[in-house]
């Protein structure tokens, strides 16, 4: 019964080993190649035109506003202004202030959204070329060496292990000269 446990354990051993050496990882870094797209340029600059139109309405309550302040200080320096038209110009006041904060909240949500719908048909169509990458060459699994914020995931792998220069192939997009480092040339910091 002992040698047969002992037989057991190592054939387990054998076979985990044999599968963690078959077992391969590639990784890229995901937003270094959508910013890299050819789309991006004119996905850019819609962003940058909707983003303006947002300021700008954004500017609008601001002078708005500053125009109503005016008008309520002028107002408030009369010796006989009525109460009743000061408190009724400071509510109004209020008022448009409460507007602009809502309103520039819903901006930055639209423009969240704006950015979201424009860039997820890139993201899905680097990703769809990653998954193709990821069969052709035999992985298993393709990490994102990166966050979004650029903070390094990976700290140390093999080069061999970047498939980014084989997903710019399957895009048809060159590869940019000057790439995010990859983990091998990171300083192993982490940050």
């Amino acid at each position: 019964m002992n040698r047969r446990l002992n037989l057991l354990a190592v054939l387990l051993l054998l076979s985990t080993t044999a599968f963690a050496q078959s077992f391969k990882v590639g990784y890229t870094f995901i937003d270094a190649i959508v910013a890299s797209m050819p789309e991006m340029t004119q996905i850019n600059a819609d962003l940058e035109v909707y983003q303006t139109q947002l300021t700008s309405q954004v500017n609008t309550k601001r002078t708005t506003i500053q125009n109503k302040m005016n008008e309520f200080e002028a107002l408030r320096q009369q010796p006989n202004a009525a109460q009743l038209v000061l408190q009724e110009k400071s509510n109004e006041i209020l008022r448009l202030q409460d507007d602009l904060e809502k309103f520039s909240g819903q901006a930055e949500q639209a423009f969240a959204a704006k950015q979201a719908e424009l860039l997820q048909p890139v993201y899905t169509k680097v990703q769809n070329a990653i998954m193709e990458v990821r069969k052709e060459k035999g992985y298993h699994m393709i990490i994102n060496s990166r966050t979004s914020t650029g903070a390094q995931v990976i700290l140390a792998a093999d080069e061999a292990d970047d498939v980014t220069e084989a997903v710019f192939a399957k895009l048809g997009v060159a590869m940019p000269e000057a790439q995010v480092p990859t983990p091998a040339d990171s300083t192993g910091s982490g940050n």
